[in-house]
């Protein structure tokens, strides 16, 4: 019976090692969103038009902007400004579409930036993004 314990105890702690390789690899990713630096399956708001200025890079849905920045890269125009509202262009460096709104909670009007564009918000948009979530399919 100690034998049988024992076993399970250590395919138990493998398992957790597992699993905290796997969480591990996963996490830096993650951890570059919202960091001023728009990177590879990331997708940016900007503060000024013609993708310039500052910008707001997501990696996952938001929905609501009242609480976010830009953030950078360092110095650039919009600095620390909020990005509800204050978005005059996009890009889409991510593999999927992602939706914008423009209220908050997926309310309001309703774009799609599809993978790889970049562009000015048109004048529905402009100034008036709130809430973005990618779009799968």
């Amino acid at each position: 019976m100690n034998q049988t314990l024992r076993r399970l105890a250590s395919a138990s702690v493998a398992a957790a090692a597992l699993g905290a390789v796997a969480l591990a690899a996963a996490t830096p990713a993650a951890a570059y969103a919202k960091n001023g630096y728009l990177e590879a399956d990331e997708f940016g708001l900007y503060y000024e038009s013609g993708t310039v200025g500052c910008v707001f890079d997501l990696s996952g849905a938001d929905v609501n902007f009242t609480d976010d920045a830009f953030r950078g890269p360092s110095g650039c125009l919009g600095y620390g400004r909020n990005v509800n509202d204050n978005t005059e262009s996009y890009r889409n460096r991510d593999v999927v579409t992602w939706e914008v709104w423009t209220d908050t909670y997926y309310d309001g009007s309703l774009g799609y930036i599809p993978k790889g564009y970049s562009g000015d918000a048109s004048s529905t948009f402009k100034n008036r993004i709130s809430s973005s979530v990618y779009k799968f399919g």
